[in-house]
């Protein structure tokens, strides 16, 4: 889910880099609103402060859906993705050049954005690799895995975890139909590989177990 562990809000906040955080401004975003599109030709760097982002490719009527920015996660708006508020959000924005200024400037900034860029690259090729050589399916319990692995809680349940996302999201995050997610979603829950506790609530029965059936489809 998310495109990296680093978090450039929590640099920007420390005394040294202030002077930096204060020249970005802010720029809020309603549920459903674009960030960017190819109609919109601003060259800016933002970061998300609060709220979700969706960074998805849309060719007519398909979407598909690249990574989720939260907050301290940082874009552009000057590449070919299409970028929306998935919750009312927050960002904070820049010009590409000044920003650009900032790294020759700041060598601690600079080599943080390398692991950004590593981060991305890395989520890049992991929606690659699974749309190519992997079902739906796999897709699915690997989305799963992921949500478990980075909001899960062991409980008596297993790894509980919050997802809020509807199936339609679900599914523009696999690359598969609505009704095709759907169905595989029941069937992990009928064989007891995840169990529903209440409304946006969820847990993996055994994520060892999971995670190592998902090495064998990978193989």
């Amino acid at each position: 889910m998310r495109v990296s562990a680093f978090n450039l809000v929590d640099l920007l906040n420390q005394p040294s880099h202030q002077h930096i955080l204060r020249q970005f401004h802010n720029k809020k975003f309603h549920k459903g609103e674009r960030v960017s599109d190819s109609y919109i030709r601003d060259d800016n760097v933002f970061i998300v402060s609060s709220g979700q982002l969706r960074v998805f490719l849309s060719y007519g009527d398909r979407e598909f859906t690249l990574y989720f920015l939260e907050s301290g996660d940082i874009f552009s708006t000057h590449t070919r993705a299409y970028i929306e508020a998935v919750k009312e959000s927050v960002i904070l924005m820049l010009p590409t050049k000044i920003f650009r200024q900032h790294l020759s400037t700041h060598p601690d900034m600079a080599l943080q954005m390398t692991g950004i860029l590593g981060d991305m690259l890395g989520s890049s090729w992991d929606v690659i690799e699974g749309i190519i050589f992997h079902d739906a399916k796999t897709r699915l319990i690997a989305f799963i895995l992921s949500l478990g692995k980075e909001r899960g809680v062991v409980t008596e349940n297993g790894t509980e975890f919050e997802c809020d996302l509807t199936m339609e999201d679900i599914s523009l995050i696999i690359g598969s139909t609505r009704q095709t997610t759907s169905s595989l979603f029941n069937v992990l829950i009928k064989d007891g590989d995840i169990v529903r506790i209440c409304k946006n609530k969820y847990a993996i029965g055994d994520i060892i177990a999971l995670s190592t059936r998902l090495a064998e489809y990978k193989a």
